[in-house]
């Protein structure tokens, strides 16, 4: 994320309580949902949010959006309740990996 820091990459930080790695891991994810990976909906949605038109707590209040999330939220939970914990575990310590990483300020 760039600096000074934009409406959107502001909204992220405080999603994420500060935490810059989870911030730019929710940045690249709405940057996949503006590229189309799940169709056309979440496609508008992530655009918005992507260029400081709207934010994600108002589009997770929406009826527009709060559905259609709440629905792709409850299919994760089953999913994630049927993972087998030791991969469910190693998945957990690979997110935290990476964010550790995303949060290490480059060494040149």
């Amino acid at each position: 994320m760039t600096q000074p820091e934009s409406q959107p990459e502001r909204q992220f930080l405080d999603l994420t309580e500060g935490d810059q790695g989870l911030a730019e891991l929710l940045h690249a994810s709405l940057t996949r949902l503006r590229d189309g990976v799940v169709g056309d909906d979440l496609q508008e949605m992530a655009r918005d949010v992507l260029a400081g038109h709207t934010d994600l707590r108002q589009v997770a209040a929406t009826d527009a959006y709060g559905g259609m999330l709440l629905d792709h939220y409850h299919r994760f939970r089953e999913w994630e309740q049927n993972v087998d914990p030791e991969e469910r575990q190693h998945m957990a310590d690979q997110a935290a990996d990476l964010t550790a990483d995303l949060n290490t300020p480059n060494q040149q």
